[in-house]
């Protein structure tokens, strides 16, 4: 599996948007957990969040997950996919000026007809600064 994952962030304007791109870059389909690629609002504690410096984690405030752990995404080889989601209100960002950390670590498919055969999929931490009052 050639799967690659990024995260980058838009905390500007009292929002903490992520968006997640992933790029197939195989030969074969992958699929994707769906809370990644086109839920508005993921149920669950999808991304790690921790303030930046000492990692403390931010508490996962949000719904719990909806959906079960089965819902794949379909990713067909060469290509990418991007979707934004706001996280603002379903994580426990501490009042003030603050700087986070935010990666994803999770798992993605390689056959749909074989859901054991999981690959870690994993992203590079991001830090991004966030300004509540």
């Amino acid at each position: 599996m050639n799967l690659h994952a990024s995260l980058s962030v838009d905390a500007r304007h009292d929002k903490v948007w992520i968006t997640f791109k992933a790029e197939n870059r195989g030969e074969r389909r992958v699929w994707l957990p769906r809370a990644l690629t086109d839920d508005p609002r993921p149920g669950g504690r999808v991304f790690d969040v921790r303030v930046h410096p000492g990692g403390a984690p931010v508490a996962y405030v949000g719904a719990n997950a909806a959906r079960g752990g089965a819902d794949w995404f379909e990713l067909p080889p060469h290509s990418a996919h991007t979707h934004t989601v706001d996280i603002t209100a379903d994580y426990a960002f501490r009042p003030g000026d603050h700087t986070y950390e935010l990666r994803y670590a999770g798992l993605a498919l390689a056959d749909i007809h074989h859901p054991e055969a999981t690959s870690p999929l994993v992203t590079e931490p991001v830090l991004f600064r966030h300004i509540t009052s």
